[in-house]
C-alpha cells in the first residue's frame, strides 16, 4: 500500500480523531442529538448525516462515478440545503443515520483501496472544478473536520463542559 493510500485511509478516520462523526456523537440521547441553540441553528444529527451525504457524493459520485442515488431520498434531508429540526425528524431514524455514515465510510475505504499512487494526481473528469482524486478525498477530509468541530462545540454545551481546545 502506497503512502498516499495510507495517508487517505488515515484521514479517513483509522487514526484520525477529526474523523468520526459517529464516534463524536456516541452516547447522547435523541433530544441531545436533536438539540439547537436557537432556531437558526443544525443540531448534531444533521452534522453527522451531512458528513456522510456530503462523503457520499465527493467519494461516490465525483471519485467512484457512481450516479447520484447511490444517496438515499431520505438521506437528502443532509444535504447542502439548510433544514429546521422538524425536518430534519421527520427523516431517518437516528440508528438510521448513524448507520448509514457508518456504510458511507466503509464505502470510502474500499474505493481508497482501489487507489492507485499514480491516481491520486489524476483530475476526474465530472469531479467538479477540475480537482485531482487526491484533492478531493483530502478536501472531504477538511470538511469533515469542520463539521466534528461543530459537533464537538454542541456537545459541550449540551453537557456543560468547556468546549476542547485542539
Amino acid at each position: 500500500m502506497s503512502y498516499l493510500t495510507n495517508l487517505a485511509h488515515f484521514l479517513y478516520g483509522q487514526g484520525f480523531w477529526y474523523a468520526d462523526p459517529v464516534r463524536e456523537a456516541a452516547g447522547l440521547t435523541d433530544e441531545q442529538l436533536f438539540w439547537v441553540p436557537d432556531a437558526h441553528s443544525l443540531p448534531i444529527i444533521w452534522q453527522v448525516g451531512h458528513i456522510a451525504h456530503r462523503e457520499r457524493f465527493h467519494v461516490g459520485v465525483f471519485l467512484h462515478g457512481l450516479s447520484s442515488d447511490v444517496i438515499p431520498d431520505e438521506m437528502q434531508v443532509f444535504g447542502t440545503k439548510w433544514a429546521s429540526v422538524e425536518e430534519i425528524k421527520r427523516g431517518p431514524s437516528v440508528e438510521k443515520v448513524f448507520a448509514w455514515a457508518r456504510e458511507v465510510r466503509e464505502e470510502s475505504h474500499r474505493y481508497i483501496d482501489t487507489v492507485g499512487p499514480e491516481d491520486f494526481g489524476k483530475v476526474m473528469r465530472d469531479a467538479g472544478d477540475q480537482l485531482s482524486v487526491g484533492q478531493w478525498l483530502f478536501i472531504t477530509v477538511a470538511h469533515t473536520a469542520l463539521h466534528v468541530g461543530r459537533i464537538q462545540m454542541l456537545r459541550a454545551i449540551i453537557e456543560g463542559t468547556r468546549e476542547r481546545a485542539c
